[in-house]
């Protein structure tokens, strides 16, 4: 199949249903692909022409994690009073003022037409250009930011709980940004990227992001993480666009996360046992323990 996208516009909205609906076929399987965590059910806004692959994503299974409960295991309480979240930790961007942080959480959701408060976690600069990660309560925004003639350009992953991990990781998009000089007129000589990001538990030290023999290390900060494999300004999204693969590790180098691995279906609240990542109508005794990223 050709996934690569014309330059004037993201994929249309059916096709995004199309790709869930066969992921959600593998999953159902038991099939080995690439996944990650939750789809991607949106793109660039109207006006904002990025041509841009994604991948729907699903979850991570943490090697050595807590499994499923065994047959025959107690019945899950019917109610459950769960503790208050503990309160989240207010990103640190270093060289930017409070006002020009307000200025990109209020702009980068306004381009996507996102509603609802973002807050943004990670801002960087290289030869792609000037990249935000912004997360609201159900969804992640992946935001370009001071082109000239476009201010604020952002895509988003949407549909989701940001406040839960399926594991210690989450991979919330997988994507690729064709070179300036072969995309827009705006872009020219930026360089072209295959890109990763997501959310990460405080467990996480290090996170890299291989593709096609390329591998780099993603900067992790405030709970997430953000890796592009750097390309010419003249390069093209290869028509067999491929995902890659995304490893997590702790302080001491040991890998804890891997989208190579097999993982759980479904993935539960601590407490109350609600499906909160996953086939929602899996039952809970089979599901994973969720990860609270309010405790990153």
């Amino acid at each position: 199949m050709n996934t690569t996208l014309p330059p004037a516009r993201d994929l249309p909205p059916h096709r995004h249903h199309e790709i869930r609906a066969r992921l959600e076929r593998e999953v159902a399987g038991g099939r080995r692909s690439i996944r990650f965590a939750p789809l991607i059910t949106a793109g660039v806004a109207v006006a904002a022409a990025i041509a841009l692959v994604t991948v729907v994503v699903a979850p991570w299974q943490q090697p050595g994690g807590v499994g499923p409960a065994a047959s025959g295991s107690a019945v899950h309480p019917t109610t459950v009073r769960l503790p208050p979240p503990s309160p989240a930790e207010k990103p640190v961007i270093p060289n930017l003022s409070p006002e020009r942080i307000a200025q990109i959480e209020e702009g980068c959701p306004k381009s996507a037409g996102v509603p609802g408060k973002a807050v943004l976690h990670q801002y960087l600069t290289d030869a792609a250009g000037t990249f935000g990660l912004l997360y609201t309560g159900d969804t992640a925004l992946g935001c370009t930011i001071d082109i000239p003639t476009m201010p604020y350009n952002a895509g988003f992953s949407s549909g989701f709980d940001v406040e839960w991990l399926p594991g210690e990781a989450s991979v919330d998009h997988v994507g690729a940004k064709p070179g300036g000089d072969v995309d827009k007129a705006e872009y020219a000589g930026l360089a072209g990227y295959d890109m990763a990001y997501g959310r990460v538990s405080a467990k996480v030290a290090k996170v890299t992001y291989t593709l096609h023999g390329q591998t780099a290390e993603a900067t992790v900060a405030n709970g997430t993480f953000v890796a592009r494999i750097i390309h010419p300004s003249n390069w093209e999204i290869p028509d067999n666009f491929e995902a890659g693969e995304i490893q997590a590790y702790d302080a001491q180098g040991n890998l804890i996360s891997s989208a190579a691995d097999r993982y759980g279906p479904c993935y539960v609240r601590p407490g109350d046992y609600k499906i909160v990542v996953g086939d929602k109508t899996s039952d809970p005794k089979t599901c994973w323990p969720a990860v609270s990223w309010r405790n990153k």
